[in-house]
């Protein structure tokens, strides 16, 4: 079974992989459509918030973050800073977090097309590779409508923006850790849509490849292990 068109894999992504995998594999421009798509409901999530948000109170969360360990002469100058920036934030937001979406999956397209060589019978391109990291992070998209949902039914403008942009991260939901803990960051940073994502590279190798279930499973979750586990040591020590 695999996904007819587009649009029809945009939603099997989310509620029957395989098929969109399927689909997607010898199809041409599928992953354009879904790559604008993530790009557009992103950019709408970051938008939506800064044009929400009270900027004082935003500011003083920056400066609350990036000033716990700092003299008063240092924070008189990070204040300074992210005040004199407050307004490029949005832009930075809006552009910024596409062109990192666009790295991101340039380098995750070379890592597939690297262990892809393990299975003699895989030919496709870098670019049916670039295809495909762009599939296994659509959970970018219920994460940005997440978001969108969250500031739309705030009470106030006064709005966190870690809680609304990491609201399923792992510290959010179990953990609790308060800024300035060592680890604070990296569990901000591991959510639920990191663990989807994986599960969704998992199902793609399978469908494009011979490889077994838990040989999919390693290597769709081998980058995350390698980067989350070199940071876990650099904030232990």
């Amino acid at each position: 079974m695999k996904s007819p068109n587009a649009f029809s894999a945009l939603l099997d992504i989310y509620i029957s992989p395989s098929k969109a995998f399927n689909g997607v594999e010898h199809a041409k421009g599928w992953s354009w459509l879904a790559f604008i798509v993530m790009s557009l409901v992103s950019m709408a999530s970051i938008y939506i918030f800064y044009s929400t948000v009270d900027m004082q109170f935003l500011i003083n969360e920056q400066v609350a973050a990036s000033t716990i360990d700092a003299t008063i002469g240092e924070q008189k100058m990070i204040r300074q800073s992210i005040e004199q920036n407050a307004e490029g934030q949005i832009w930075f937001g809006l552009f910024g977090g596409v062109i990192a979406l666009a790295i991101m999956n340039a380098l995750m397209a070379l890592y597939y097309m690297l262990v892809a060589k393990q299975d003699p019978e895989s030919e496709h391109s870098y670019g049916a590779w670039y295809g495909f990291a762009t599939w296994t992070i659509m959970p970018v998209v219920i994460s940005s409508l997440g978001t969108i949902a969250l500031v739309l039914s705030a009470s106030t403008d006064q709005i966190s923006q870690q809680a609304v942009f990491s609201y399923a991260s792992i510290n959010q939901l179990i953990i609790g850790l308060e800024v300035g803990h060592p680890f604070y960051s990296l569990l901000e940073s591991i959510n639920l849509f990191s663990f989807w994502s994986i599960a969704l590279g998992m199902i793609g190798l399978k469908c494009w490849t011979n490889f077994s279930t838990n040989k999919a499973l390693l290597f769709s979750a081998l980058p995350s292990i390698i980067i989350f586990g070199i940071w876990a040591i650099i904030a232990a020590s």
